[in-house]
């Protein structure tokens, strides 16, 4: 009975021997899982920080798009402006009225005397008329 107690009690030991290695495997596994879980939180933590400084710059990028695309509007509308007062100014000038006459007095064939004098003109300038814009005989 001796031995039977005696193999019992090392099958028991035994049985506690794994039992505590198994125990002491599943407690290291446990931490190489803690370990990992703070990782990736701690990883996770700087995800949301560089979205949130994405966010930030994309939200500043945005107002700076809308502010150039504000002075873009305003400067096509001055551009557009400008382009109107400059027709008009070429519409009212009397240079340009003076010239437009003499090219069709030229054209219609009056001599360079006539030219001059009906348009006020130096000589220079309606020889240069006269012979820009006679017809060819």
């Amino acid at each position: 009975m001796a031995v039977i107690a005696s193999r019992q009690a090392r099958k028991l030991l035994a049985i506690i021997n794994e039992n505590a290695a198994a125990s002491w495997q599943q407690q290291q596994n446990l931490q190489q899982l803690q370990q990992q879980l703070e990782q990736q939180t701690q990883q996770l933590k700087r995800c949301y920080q560089d979205i949130e400084e994405l966010r930030s710059t994309v939200i500043g990028v945005g107002q700076r798009v809308l502010s150039l695309e504000s002075h873009l509007g305003q400067g096509m509308q001055q551009v557009a402006e400008l382009a109107e007062q400059q027709k008009s100014l070429h519409l009212f000038d009397p240079e340009s009225k003076i010239y437009s006459r003499a090219m069709k007095m030229v054209q219609m064939g009056a001599s360079l005397d006539e030219i001059m004098l009906e348009c006020e003109l130096p000589q220079a300038e309606a020889e240069l008329l006269f012979n820009l814009h006679k017809q060819p005989k």
